[in-house]
């Protein structure tokens, strides 16, 4: 396969740009009299420009963390905007280097949100840490930390689903460690706060459907020159297990190059996109005060059942989903707490938003946000 890869690939212009997804073929609609691709919930997209760097780490003998290792923390630290940088192999790992580079003793209390990942939970069990809850406001998705002082915590890894940021001036009030989980809340801010500059470190998921992605991995960063130490130690002494490989490093490479235009085109349609769900009764979730979101999807918090909108949206060859179906709160035994992420979990819906988006799905898209049941 991938010498046929690197044949196709040669025999393409300069200008052409090339789709990395994997369709099912039976997943098709019937539109407009053609079968075509459900056009999906999320889709990487490298132009055939940038597709060189891939293609370089390909026919190399590097396979494990190396140069290409290397060139995409210094790429991703300058572009982010970060004093640090580290690229691990894995969001878990990321997240449990945080925790013990952060000098937490096992046995503290650390606060999460329920709508956070399972591997959060799982990274503070397997570290020795006591688990806190903290909720969500059904209506802004916003993170409820105001009890959070009066929990006994040492600690807060704070979720930002679709880069929806709070208050950073109640975040400082608190005065607890901070790790800030930007997976969804790359580019985002809000009242002049970036993402990333809430706590003292940051985790970005480089995961499928991130803005950008390496088709795994995790990278750990700093924005503050005192916590920039701790990363870069990290980034020169971890065992090269836990670190992100060249394979990955050189796609996320071309992401980055990317990054820019990505954001660009997916602002353009999340405004039409919100153009249309404001002619049906139910709403977009938006930043509050100044800002932009995440841009990781589109989400909508419904006001009639999910499971009619999922057919409706499927029907006309649209992915959707629920937005929390893989999180916390969506296990079995989660306890009935947090009732906020838990009407969320019942009502937040997410449609697609990536550069894989033409004109022609836009307008479909558009159409069926506008005539949601």
């Amino acid at each position: 396969f991938i010498f046929y890869f690197l044949n196709f690939t040669k025999s393409q212009p300069a200008s052409a740009n090339i789709h990395l997804t994997i369709v099912n073929p039976c997943s098709s609609a019937e539109r407009d009299g053609t079968i075509r691709p459900m056009i999906a919930l999320y889709s990487s997209f490298i132009r055939r420009k940038e597709m060189d760097t891939v293609l370089g780490c390909l026919v190399t003998d590097s396979v494990g963390p190396g140069e290409y290792t290397r060139r995409f923390t210094k790429a991703a630290r300058e572009a982010l905007k970060f004093e640090a940088a580290a690229a691990m192999r894995s969001p878990y790992l990321a997240l449990v280097a945080a925790l013990r580079r952060l000098g937490l003793k096992a046995g503290s209390s650390v606060a999460i949100s329920p709508l956070a990942p399972l591997y959060h939970k799982l990274a503070l069990e397997d570290s020795g840490f006591q688990i806190q809850y903290y909720d969500h406001d059904p209506d802004t998705c916003e993170a409820d930390l105001i009890e959070i002082g009066s929990k006994g915590c040492s600690a807060i890894i704070l979720y930002e689903p679709f880069g929806l940021l709070p208050d950073k001036g109640l975040i400082l009030s608190l005065g607890l460690l901070l790790i800030e989980d930007i997976s969804q809340a790359l580019g985002a801010s809000r009242d002049g706060a970036a993402a990333g500059t809430f706590g003292n470190l940051a985790l970005y998921g480089l995961e499928q459907g991130a803005l950008v992605t390496a088709g795994g991995g995790a990278l750990l960063l700093a924005a503050s020159r005192r916590e920039a130490s701790i990363v870069r130690e990290l980034s020169e002494t971890m065992p090269r297990e836990f670190a992100l490989t060249d394979y990955n490093a050189a796609l996320g490479l071309a992401q980055l190059k990317d990054l820019p235009e990505s954001i660009e085109r997916r602002g353009g349609l999340e405004a039409s996109f919100r153009t249309e769900l404001a002619k049906t009764r139910h709403r977009a979730l938006v930043q509050k005060g100044e800002g932009q979101d995440g841009l990781f999807v589109f989400p909508v918090l419904l006001e009639s059942g999910m499971r009619d909108v999922v057919i409706h949206a499927k029907k006309n060859g649209i992915e959707a989903a629920p937005a929390f179906e893989q999180s916390i709160v969506s296990m079995e035994d989660f306890p009935s707490i947090c009732p906020g992420a838990h009407a969320l979990a019942l009502r937040c819906i997410i449609f697609p938003l990536h550069e894989k988006i033409g004109v022609q799905d836009a307008r479909l898209i558009e159409k069926v946000l506008a005539t949601l049941p």
